[in-house]
């Protein structure tokens, strides 16, 4: 039987280009399922299904950006006043 790796042996570089990655695939999904065209498209019989497929997509990659920014660790400086963004 299979089992899940419970170690991740992921570097900074990984996780930034996973993240970047999932914020232009949800660009592309959020354009998509706000263009006229797909939603004409959906409009359809039996489409309705394609359009929940993709606000679930969508937030799921949403739930995902979330938990990867709440693991983030931000760092203020100690010794020099700090100039926030």
């Amino acid at each position: 039987m299979t089992r899940y790796n419970p170690s991740f042996e992921l570097t900074v570089a990984d996780v930034d280009l996973i993240e970047t990655a999932l914020h232009q695939t949800k660009d592309v999904l959020s354009k998509r399922h706000l263009s006229r065209e797909h939603l004409a498209s959906l409009e359809g019989a039996g489409n309705n299904g394609k359009a929940q497929d993709l606000s679930e997509t969508m937030q799921k990659i949403h739930d995902l950006l979330g938990k990867l920014h709440n693991q983030k660790v931000f760092f203020r400086p100690q010794n020099e006043v700090y100039l926030g963004g």
